[in-house]
Formats: C-alpha cells, sequence, structure tokens
C-alpha cells in the first residue's frame, strides 16, 4: 500500500470500523494479516496507524497498540467489502472512475492535472492512483447495495419512536423540512451491450408515450414489476446516489433516460411530488432521519459479521 492509497482510503470512506478485539481475529506467527486470498502487511498496517495518528484532534493521545488495533480493523474490512463487490459482480466504468477522481481533486481544491502532480512528488502514479480509486469504489458501493433500499421507515415506525420518546421525556429529533418523490421504475439488473441496448429501447418507448406500468411488468427484474414499477412514497437518501439525483432531475409525469446504479440499468418515472413542510411531518421527517440512520448501521453492522463469520482471517501479535 503506498501513501495514497491509505490517503484515499481515510478521505474517501471515513468508514466507522469495529476494533479488531470484537471482530474476534487470532493470531499467527508469519504475517500481519491474511483475508482470505489478501495479504495485509506490517508496511500497510504501519502507515495507516500513521494516518490515523495524524488526524487525532490536538491533545488526544492513545497507545500505538490500540491505534494498531484500529488500523489493522480499517484495513481488514476495506477487504472484505472489495471482496464482497468483486463476489457480487459489481463494476465500474472509466467514466466512473474519472468523475470520482474529478470529485476528489475538486474536494480539496486542486484540479485533477494539480492532484496527479501532487501525489507524483510522492511518488505515485496515475495507475496506482486509479487502482486506489476503484477499490475505494467497490468498498462503497457494496455498502450501498446492503444498506440502501433495505432502510425504509414505515408510517408505523415513526410514529411509535415519537410515542415512546414523548412518553419516557426524552427530547425528539430536530424537525427537518423534506420532499417525497412517488416514484415508478424499471430495472435490468445486468451491464452489458446486450443490456444497454435494451434499457435504451425501453425508455425511447416510455418517452414516447408508452404504458410505463405494461413496460415494466414485461421488462424490469426488480420485485415491483408487478406493481407496474410502482416503488411508493421516497424521501431523500432512501436510494442510492445516482437514482435520487435522476428523481430530483425530474418534473412530476417526466420519465428518465437510463440511469446506472451498481444495481443495473433504470429507467425512473416520477409521478408526484409532495412537501413535508407541515409543523407535525417535519417532527416526523426529524425522526425518520434518525431511525433511517440507526437501521442503516445495523444493517452495516450485520453485513459485516456476516462477511467476517465466512472469511479467512488470521493476524500475528503485533508486538
Amino acid at each position: 500500500m503506498t501513501r495514497i492509497h491509505f490517503w484515499l482510503t481515510a478521505s474517501l470512506l471515513a468508514l466507522a470500523l469495529p476494533s479488531a478485539q470484537a471482530l474476534d481475529i487470532k493470531p499467527v506467527d508469519n504475517i500481519v494479516a491474511v483475508v482470505n486470498d489478501d495479504v495485509i502487511t506490517r508496511q500497510e498496517l504501519d502507515l495507516v496507524t500513521a494516518q490515523m495518528r495524524s488526524q487525532l484532534p490536538k491533545g488526544q493521545n492513545i497507545n500505538t497498540a490500540d491505534l494498531q488495533q484500529q488500523a489493522l480493523a480499517q484495513l481488514i474490512r476495506k477487504d472484505l467489502l472489495i471482496q464482497a463487490a468483486k463476489r457480487a459482480n459489481i463494476r465500474l466504468s472509466n467514466a466512473d472512475i474519472n468523475e470520482a477522481i474529478e470529485q476528489f481533486a475538486a474536494q480539496r481544491h486542486m484540479s485533477v492535472k494539480e492532484l496527479i502532480q501532487r501525489i507524483a512528488k510522492e511518488g505515485i502514479n496515475e495507475n496506482q492512483l486509479r487502482r486506489t480509486m476503484t477499490e475505494n469504489l467497490l468498498a462503497q458501493k457494496i455498502e450501498q447495495s446492503e444498506v440502501m433500499g433495505k432502510s425504509q421507515v414505515s408510517d408505523a415506525e415513526i410514529d411509535d419512536a415519537i410515542a415512546r420518546a414523548q412518553q419516557e421525556g426524552r427530547q425528539l429529533p430536530p424537525p427537518v423540512t423534506a420532499y417525497s418523490y412517488h416514484v415508478q421504475h424499471i430495472l435490468l439488473k445486468n451491464d452489458n451491450d446486450i443490456t444497454r441496448k435494451l434499457i435504451e429501447q425501453i425508455a425511447q418507448q416510455a418517452r414516447s408515450g408508452a404504458s410505463f406500468e405494461q413496460l415494466a411488468r414485461q421488462y424490469s427484474q426488480d420485485g415491483s414489476a408487478q406493481n407496474g414499477g410502482d416503488l411508493g412514497w421516497i424521501i431523500d437518501g432512501e436510494t442510492v446516489p445516482p437514482f435520487e439525483a435522476a428523481v430530483k432531475s425530474l418534473r412530476p409525469g417526466q420519465i428518465s433516460l437510463p440511469v446506472r446504479t451498481q444495481f443495473g440499468w433504470h429507467v425512473i418515472r416520477l409521478v408526484d411530488v409532495r412537501s413535508n413542510d407541515s409543523p407535525s411531518e417535519r417532527q416526523r421527517n426529524g425522526m425518520r432521519a434518525v431511525l433511517v440512520q440507526e437501521k442503516r448501521e445495523i444493517l452495516l453492522q450485520n453485513f459485516l459479521k456476516q462477511l467476517h463469520d465466512q472469511a479467512y482471517i488470521n493476524i500475528r501479535p503485533l508486538d
């Protein structure tokens, strides 16, 4: 692992990691860590440990052994996520990588050229940057595929949480103004030339006036197909970013061009939009945001535990 590797890891993923002790990893004698078919070296561990120490708040001190355990957990977690993404056949295009690099550079007030020049001074070339960015995006996308779309919160759950908080005298979350979107979609799960050609044909038919419901029943590979692709009402943060961005770009009644996510290719129809801006709705939106976040954290931890339980992981003593 190079300096740019752990720099990008920390900057892009910013993952909240369980401790290595919580993962119950057993030591062996001749390696820092093996995660299935991948090896983690002492050099990698030292680099990530140093990066994590440099990011500690001023005045906070953590002993080296504890910091190494946290760094090792980060490396193991990332390896598990990347391996899971590859098993799930999550693919990235050159455009995906280019966009991620552009965003990464822009966040640091640099052009891509300036970013490449900066890392070149550290001995890192553009191919290494792209490889690292690919790994980070794979980890990011498998997380999204396991959490986004599975963290919806029902009205009943919101009502129950508000009632419990009031009964127990706990302060309710801050009110939030939000919009709800009534959405239909058609999903083709594979990403190949045949799929891309078919999704373009479907989008053209839908945008030319063909029945969206009928097209969804005929072609969609999502569970919503039998309902004419109807996903019901969704709110900000309930779907993956490319899908949400496409929804927000539409006006009611409009149909999108094909949209690619890690789930495949979508054609999206926005049925209606409503503002949830009454005092009671704003309060419910605030509670919804809290419950969605809690559910996502549970889903992610369960997913990581499943990956760990199914993996071969061994580490060596770190002293």
